[in-house]
């Protein structure tokens, strides 16, 4: 990983208008993402998580969606600044997208070789044979077998995990220097699921590609990142390497979100009445129609006080050993003592 910072997200806000007001999908969001590095988001469904990344490619629908604010930094330019024609020829090229559903993702009607060609005549230039060529030699490094004849099937015809692994080949053909992979192993089996994240961990070593991993599962993200963003109610809430937010989390929602994952040595303590029961974080996530300026979690949160019921905690840099924040009153409060 190098310290070659490739993209900067500043102050993003995304919005969506709606029946029942303004949904502030996105509300702020700041990262930086260096070359090499793979930066996990991770947080409950409906935090923002794919909006943000969807923002950052400009693939907002527009009505009813808006990008109403912040910058897209990528290679010195803002991308939500640069006009429409410069950001389609980046996407795919330079900064490529794995959808989150394969199977929606693909056109069904046409075969996996034209959909994966396509990004090769675009982007490189490529005639049809040559960018055909190419697109078998993708489908075999990423283990579809016998791809000569694979590659003139259709979507229908390969299983989910191969869908997967056809959506991969599309997004790396470019060699892009950012992969953006949303919740790239959902509804595939842990076996099937982990071929995957080996696959995508050792494609985009080869060409020291960034990567953001979208996820909801946190054993994906200590398997695969080298530091995490966690979100919460369209915000970043805390923001750590993976060694220091697994064994030192400091938002009380990041350690509800570890304390529910199932562990081997708790299931294997037997109690009086039986196994230990699995923790889960109390309440639902808020409605982001319209949300007040304090902290979203408080309600949900044991260690409420009655500013987080007021005002929204700022930004509190903490030590470790890499750079890392929180957004929480509990440790602006510790700040102060």
């Amino acid at each position: 990983m190098s310290d070659e910072s490739i993209l900067r997200v500043e102050g993003l806000v995304t919005q969506f208008r709606t029946e029942y007001g303004l949904v502030k999908a996105v509300d702020g969001v700041s990262f930086e993402l260096r070359r090499g590095e793979t930066l996990g988001l991770v947080g409950e469904s409906g935090c923002g998580k794919s909006v943000t990344n969807l923002s950052i490619l400009k693939l907002i629908q527009s009505p009813p969606g808006k990008i109403a604010g912040g910058r897209v930094i990528f290679q010195g330019r803002d991308l939500l600044a640069a006009p429409e024609e410069e950001v389609r020829v980046l996407r795919g090229k330079n900064i490529s997208m794995i959808f989150q559903d394969p199977l929606t993702s693909l056109n069904p009607v046409l075969r996996v070789s034209v959909q994966i060609a396509e990004a090769l005549q675009l982007h490189h230039g490529l005639g049809k044979r040559e960018a055909k060529a190419k697109a078998i030699e993708m489908l075999k490094l990423i283990g579809i077998p016998d791809p000569e004849r694979r590659a003139d099937d259709y979507p229908h015809q390969f299983s989910g995990g191969m869908r997967q692994r056809v959506m991969i080949a599309m997004a790396l053909s470019c060699d892009p220097d950012i992969l953006i992979a949303d919740e790239p192993t959902t509804a595939l089996d842990v076996t099937i699921q982990a071929q995957i994240l080996d696959l995508i961990k050792n494609l985009t070593a080869r060409n020291k590609t960034a990567v953001i991993m979208i996820t909801h599962d946190l054993g994906v993200v200590a398997g695969m990142c080298d530091s995490i963003c966690v979100m919460y109610a369209g915000r970043i809430v805390e923001r750590a390497s993976v060694d220091d937010l697994f064994y030192d989390p400091k938002h009380p929602y990041t350690r509800g979100l570890l304390d529910s994952i199932p562990r081997v040595d708790r299931a294997a303590a037997y109690g009086r009445d039986g196994p230990e029961r699995l923790y889960s974080i109390p309440g639902s996530p808020p409605s982001l129609v319209d949300m007040p300026d304090c902290c979203p979690f408080h309600p949900r949160c044991a260690h409420a006080m009655d500013i987080c019921r007021s005002s929204y905690p700022p930004e509190t840099r903490l030590e470790g050993s890499a750079p890392r924040t929180v957004n929480c009153w509990l440790h602006v409060e510790e700040k102060r003592r």
